[in-house]
């Protein structure tokens, strides 16, 4: 019972779209919020409209609807078969892009407001483009800031270094990395927060 989801809809027979979120908030409330906005999204999106322009309308749509001090951060990808495609970041932690021919990681910062807390937002999508072997890295703040018994968080350069490290292995071999990295940094510890994460590598 908790504000993270993630889903992935197919909008054409050649494009995908992925999204990752993560409500503010935890518990049943937090939950049925998250549960609500994947079906407002799934439907906008499967009726056509542009991922921008989705946003747009989902924000909206909270800023009437939701309480006050309730919010959603967003990160949205869209990707054709080709590797081209597009992503919005809406208040989101930043999403990491490895590049398989060089092993560089890219940093895919946010430059939107979060969802459901100013009515005046708007949304406009960045170009993406994966090339053969390319992992997209996208995840919740429940996986960086997840704590050891001394209290020091998993952190960003961390998560950097594993994707550095496995990203060549391809997106199975990193999942399986990160998740035992994970239990082994954080040696029992009951999470605080929603551990979400999502990959998406061009083969």
């Amino acid at each position: 019972m908790g504000g993270d989801f993630y889903d992935f809809l197919g909008k054409t027979s050649d494009q995908l779209v992925g999204v990752l979120a993560d409500v503010s908030g935890k518990g049943i409330s937090a939950a049925l919020l998250s549960s609500l906005l994947q079906g407002a999204l799934d439907m906008e999106i499967r009726s056509g409209m542009e991922p921008a322009a989705a946003l747009d309308r989902l924000n909206r749509f909270l800023c009437e609807r939701s309480q006050p001090n309730k919010f959603v951060t967003m990160f949205l990808v869209q990707l054709g078969d080709n590797g081209d495609g597009i992503y919005i970041s809406a208040g989101h932690n930043p999403a990491f892009l490895y590049r398989a021919e060089t092993g560089d990681v890219e940093q895919l910062e946010s430059e939107h407001m979060i969802l459901g807390a100013f009515e005046f937002a708007t949304y406009a999508s960045r170009p993406l483009h994966l090339n053969l072997k390319d992992v997209l890295v996208i995840y919740t703040d429940g996986l960086t800031d997840a704590e050891n018994p001394a209290g020091d968080m998993f952190e960003e350069d961390r998560l950097v270094r594993l994707i550095k490290e496995v990203g060549n292995s391809g997106a199975e071999a990193l999942e399986m990395k990160i998740l035992e990295s994970i239990e082994e940094f954080t040696q029992g510890m009951a999470q605080t927060d929603d551990i979400t994460f999502m990959l998406l590598q061009r083969i």
